[in-house]
């Protein structure tokens, strides 16, 4: 008789959900030894400082059952960390560094022969599988379903498999100097060969296909996450020799366009996401860049009557001046008597969305409770660039297309910048 995975984690696993393992050692005579406990080394691939951490647990068998479980998602997603592409960035596609992490567990045990003999150490009985996990964090009801269906294969991009990119919006409004990508994953990185643009007119008549290579490393287990270039400044920034086409990808006279993912010989490797080129409107428009639920960048524009305010803090103290003259003591009108000393403000952005519909509505509120968030500006040297900001507001509204026939989405940010002004 030997230990036995009773329970194991998925081949892909969000992150900041349960990754919860069970194992049993099935032989009742071991199990029952003094001071039995079982042992979790898990071996983290660490792809910043190049080695394998092993990070040891022990866990006192169940009383019930005799199992022992461990929960991998609190020590795992120490190493797990989502970044936006670098505005810059002139990449079709591009590896997500720490996005993903590979890791494998050992299973042992650890036990006295009698009580009065010392505790000793049983590792690696049992080798678990090679597995991966990113930074996804889905709702619970929604992570059980995730779970118990392996709905993470539908994610998976492969030769065999269209799969979805990490979004949950598929048609997206851009305009034409706006910044954009989206993720994807794969098991197989060296299948994913390039990204196909489609350019469309107004009538939809067909301008131009683009088909720019895959120039990420598909060696890197870091390459099972990738970011693809999608809005049209990010894909007018790719450089390089493209497959098919040349640059600029969006041009002045493209009303709408698709991206999807292939290998070589037209293999389609994900579902097709849509683009509707969209134009300014009376207001000043704002662009957020938000983490989704899945780990991954979504953008949206905010096109009404959004309005900025500045807030903060200040401290004061009182004078103790007088004036004196050749006469003596005066007072004056102008004299100091209260100065403020310290002054700290920022500033916030009430954004209002416009007219949306019930979908777009569901998906905005992975920006309401979204832990990365980022507005879009134009920097001093003229190009667009990113500035990090908070949500402030913290509730979401539920809205149904059938009762409520039109409704906007609103919301509060405050940049992560403070302005201080201080004598």
């Amino acid at each position: 008789m030997a230990l036995v995975l009773k329970t194991d984690v998925k081949d892909f696993n969000p992150v900041y959900n349960p990754m919860n393992v069970v194992v049993y050692q099935s032989d009742d005579s071991i199990r029952t030894k003094p001071d039995y406990r079982y042992i979790f080394d898990i071996n983290i691939i660490d792809y910043i400082s190049g080695v394998t951490v092993v990070k040891r647990t022990k866990v006192n068998p169940d009383p019930v059952q005799g199992f022992g479980r461990q929960d991998l998602h609190s020590i795992i997603e120490n190493y797990v960390k989502e970044n936006i592409p670098p505005y810059d960035d002139t990449a079709a596609i591009r590896e997500t560094d720490n996005a993903i992490i590979k890791f494998f567990v050992e299973y042992g045990e650890e036990y006295r022969l009698t009580v009065d003999d010392p505790i000793v150490e049983y590792p690696n009985e049992y080798l678990g599988e090679t597995q991966y996990a990113w930074g996804a964090s889905l709702e619970h009801h929604r992570f059980i379903d995730f779970f118990n269906t392996n709905e993470f294969e539908d994610y998976l991009c492969l030769a065999m498999n269209a799969g979805e990119f990490l979004t949950n919006q598929k048609t997206n409004k851009v305009y034409i100097d706006q910044l954009g990508w989206h993720w994807y994953m794969t098991s197989v990185p060296s299948d994913v060969d390039y990204s196909e643009v489609k350019t469309y007119s107004s009538s939809g008549g067909l301008i131009d296909t683009f088909r720019m290579p895959n120039t990420a490393s598909t060696i890197l287990d870091q390459s099972r996450l990738n970011s693809v270039a999608t809005s049209p400044q990010s894909l007018n920034n790719v450089t390089g020799v493209f497959l098919l086409g040349a640059q600029p990808v969006i041009i002045p006279t493209v009303a709408s366009y698709t991206v999807q993912l292939f290998k070589i010989g037209g293999i389609p490797l994900s579902e097709i996401l849509y683009f509707d080129i969209d134009s300014e409107c009376f207001y000043e428009t704002y662009r957020i860049h938000f983490e989704n639920e899945y780990g991954a960048f979504d953008s949206f524009n905010f096109k009404a009557d959004s309005k900025v305010q500045a807030s903060g803090e200040r401290k004061s103290y009182i004078t103790n001046k007088s004036v004196l003259t050749s006469s003596g003591l005066t007072y004056n009108h102008v004299t100091e008597n209260k100065i403020n000393y310290y002054i700290k403000f920022n500033e916030t952005i009430n954004l209002q969305s416009g007219l949306i519909d019930q979908a777009t509505n569901d998906w905005l509120k992975e920006l309401s409770f979204s832990p990365q968030v980022y507005l879009e500006f134009v920097d001093g040297s003229g190009v667009h660039n990113f500035k990090p900001c908070i949500i402030r507001s913290a509730t979401w509204n539920e809205r149904k297309d059938s009762i409520d026939k039109t409704f906007n989405f609103s919301i509060e940010i405050e940049l992560s910048d403070n302005f201080r002004q201080r004598r």
